[in-house]
């Protein structure tokens, strides 16, 4: 005797658009294929030697899970459990026997199914680290959309992103200590060929003796979660000057999540208002290409592209690594920041440096901004990435500068070529990075009353 369960999901009762999707396929003994109206789980398997049919549920839950994680991964939307609205289980003496038929998997018009294929082959190499890894990521898109603004589990839904990134790190770590190795044998055995006249058993000796301290004195006791994942993305031809600063500071980031860190701005808060402090608010800027490098990792890792075109979209807008925007300062290198280029260095970037770089910087950025502007005609200005420098400099002392800007300042207004919901809500971003804004503010007021 062998006890069947079928669950059925169904697409009106999920917040997320299913009309358009359409699955077949087979998962650990369950059939996933849709009808009209509902997504059906029907297995096909059974559970034998079960008490009641709570511990069938029991045993059938995880599949149930892992396929949702599948299909949440492969639409880009978080299904879960609760949106399965009746399940019913039963006891059956034959087996249902389907025909052998071709995967299916079309949401809204594309077809998945390679990618749903490899992700089953990828299950069957390493399934626990890729059903892991998926559910991961469903959970966190989960935790993401429980409210329309992205901020009551924010903090939450980022842990798991992280958690994502720590298993990925992981996937590649022995490769990685591997690769320190063979360096670090290399390095010894070309500063004991060069030092002195040294025969070669006297070589490998000496070697096999420093190696371990070398290895302790150049990466340290254990290897940084930084320097795993970045070895991860490298592998996979991710890694660049970039998305490496980048790496950096979300690990900041995962770390201040991890042990908790004390909220310092306790008179301001930032739109969209969330009901709690959250850790990450000053860093929100961030959030998003977070999600998208976590999720293309995960594809990458599996063997496929989805979230690829995501990804490199998203890696324009990467904050270049401020060391270059300083020799970009410094003439040390040439960049068009008017224009898109392979730095990221913009407009946009030297705001986002103003706010941390110290005031003799400050000042080199004043004096810098002036000499770019001058170099453009008004109207091929990158008016979408002038707005918050224009801002945050229009209480230089420098007139002919301040006239620039407040031309500028009044062309983004007028034509709403801000990246804010309102022109007004950069006072608050500022005020609440501790930048003062009262005399901002006023001389904002005082170019759009002229």
């Amino acid at each position: 005797m062998r006890v069947y369960f079928e669950i059925q999901l169904s697409i009106s009762s999920v917040d997320r658009d299913l009309t358009q999707f359409e699955c077949d396929f087979i998962f650990d003994g369950v059939r996933v294929y849709t009808t009209e109206n509902d997504i059906i789980f029907k297995d096909i398997q059974g559970c034998s030697e079960v008490y009641n049919h709570f511990e069938a549920a029991a045993r059938f839950r995880p599949k149930i899970i892992s396929i949702i994680d599948i299909i949440s991964f492969l639409i880009g939307d978080s299904i879960t459990i609760y949106d399965i609205e009746s399940q019913s289980y039963g006891i059956k003496f034959e087996e249902e026997v389907r025909e052998k038929n071709n995967n299916i998997f079309i949401y809204k018009s594309v077809d998945f199914r390679p990618q749903l294929e490899q992700i089953l082959l990828r299950i069957e190499i390493d399934k626990f680290t890729t059903l892991s890894l998926l559910d991961k990521w469903n959970k966190a898109n989960f935790l993401l959309n429980e409210d329309d603004s992205h901020v009551l589990y924010l903090d939450e839904a980022l842990i798991n992103y992280f958690n994502i990134i720590e298993i990925l790190a992981d996937t590649t770590k022995k490769e990685y200590e591997k690769y320190i190795d063979e360096q670090s044998v290399a390095l010894l055995n070309e500063f004991y060929t060069n030092i002195g006249n040294l025969d070669q058993n006297k070589i490998q000796e000496k070697v096999n003796q420093k190696k371990k301290f070398l290895k302790e004195i150049l990466v340290g006791e254990f290897l940084s979660l930084s320097d795993k994942f970045k070895y991860f993305l490298r592998t996979h031809k991710l890694l660049d000057d970039n998305l490496s600063y980048f790496v950096d500071k979300i690990i900041k980031i995962r770390n201040s999540l991890a042990h908790g860190r004390v909220v310092h701005n306790l008179s301001l808060m930032e739109y969209p208002l969330s009901p709690f402090y959250n850790i990450v608010s000053a860093e929100s800027h961030s959030v998003l290409p977070i999600i998208l490098l976590a999720g293309f990792s995960i594809s990458k890792y599996i063997g496929i592209n989805i979230w690829e075109n995501e990804w490199e979209e998203i890696k324009k807008q990467l904050e270049p690594h401020p060391i270059l925007v300083a020799d970009f300062l410094k003439d040390k290198i040439i960049v068009d920041i008017n224009s898109a280029n392979k730095y990221n260095l913009t407009w946009y970037s030297l705001f986002l440096y103003y706010l941390t770089c110290k005031t003799r910087e400050r000042k080199e950025i004043e004096l810098r901004v002036k000499f770019e502007l001058g170099k453009f005609k008004f109207e091929d200005l990158d008016f979408q990435n002038l707005y918050e420098i224009s801002v945050i400099l229009i209480n230089t002392k420098d007139d002919e500068l301040y006239q620039l800007l407040s031309k500028v300042i009044i062309e983004i207004i007028n034509n709403q070529y801000y990246r804010w919901g309102d022109y007004k809500d950069i006072f608050m971003y500022l005020e609440f990075r501790n930048i003062q804004v009262d005399i901002i503010r006023e001389k904002i007021k005082e170019i759009l009353d002229q």
